[in-house]
């Protein structure tokens, strides 16, 4: 048998993705497989049982080589596993489902990434680097925007789907932090906001940012990859929810889960086109947070890194 799993979607998801393609591996010894990650494939080298039979669907003839010859193709989607959307099971716990045709989630571990001592020796430099500019005892990756985020021009950073921090929130809030912790900014250059000083901004590919997640003492982040980063490395961090779900989308019973009190509508962004719109709609203001609300964000965050580092 010859089958083939073919991922898509953000990096995230691919990450969440590793714990039930891995127990596949394990489970059918005799199978062919073959596994194609659209972009993200690197975030699978070293990772035991994946490594060698993980590939990039745009390298040249994988069509010839891995999919013509298939006997199977899945291509495992989260958003259509109901239990998934009705906030039963997590990114993880869909993944098994669908993969591995299975509701017993206890044999299923979490997300494993694999750095190398190249990645690790110039992840503790990164982080010296912030403790030496920034003079403080512990430092902070902070990750403010999520995939959906969109800069249409200078002066204006917002996210339709409202999972990622409003620019002038997210300079607030780094502004507080800065006052206690090295802050370094995970994300595109052309995302740093052109006031924020607090931070140090390294421009590093997906592995080095894995890394530096890895190095730091802490991650603060929104619903997108660097979470997922951190509790592979079970690095300590807060997650602040907009529009989506903790039990979906994140690790609530690790991470320190900040969200607005306010009610929230499920986006089925791979279900319909139309809901997703409409939910949006609904949702536009769940990452909007006023003096007061981020001053209660600093402090929930400062007690949970001197309580976890």
């Amino acid at each position: 048998m010859k089958k083939v799993f073919m991922l898509d979607g953000g990096a995230g998801r691919v990450i969440a993705a590793i714990p039930a393609l891995q127990k596949y591996v394990r489970e059918h010894p005799d199978e062919d497989i073959s596994i194609l990650v659209g972009g993200w494939d690197v975030l699978y080298w070293g990772v035991p049982l994946l490594h060698d039979i993980t590939f990039n669907p745009e390298q040249k003839g994988i069509f010839d080589q891995i999919v013509l010859n298939a006997d199977t193709i899945v291509s495992p989607e989260p958003y259509r596993v109901p239990g998934y959307y009705r906030q039963e099971l997590s990114l993880a716990e869909a993944f098994n489902v669908l993969i591995n045709g299975t509701n017993d989630h206890s044999d299923l571990g979490l997300p494993e990434l694999v750095l190398n001592k190249h990645e690790e020796f110039n992840a503790a430099k990164l982080i010296a680097d912030a403790k030496a500019q920034q003079q403080k005892a512990k430092t902070v990756i902070i990750q403010p925007y999520g995939r959906s985020a969109e800069r249409p021009d200078e002066n204006t950073i917002f996210d339709g789907s409202s999972r990622s921090l409003d620019s002038e929130a997210y300079l607030k809030l780094a502004k507080k932090l800065a006052t206690k912790y090295n802050l370094v900014f995970f994300g595109e250059q052309n995302f740093a906001h052109p006031q924020d000083s607090y931070t140090i901004k390294p421009q590093l590919d997906l592995r080095m940012w894995a890394a530096a997640v890895e190095a730091a003492d802490y991650f603060v982040g929104v619903d997108s990859m660097g979470q997922h980063m951190a509790r592979a490395f079970n690095t300590p961090g807060t997650v602040i929810l907009g529009s989506t779900f903790a039990k979906n989308v994140t690790y609530p019973d690790y991470f320190n889960i900040v969200e607005k009190k306010d009610a929230k509508k499920y986006s089925p962004i791979r279900i319909s086109g139309l809901d997703s719109h409409l939910a949006d709609r609904y949702n536009d203001k769940l990452m909007d947070f006023d003096d007061d609300e981020l001053n209660e964000i600093y402090k929930n965050i400062v007690k949970d890194i001197e309580a976890k580092t």
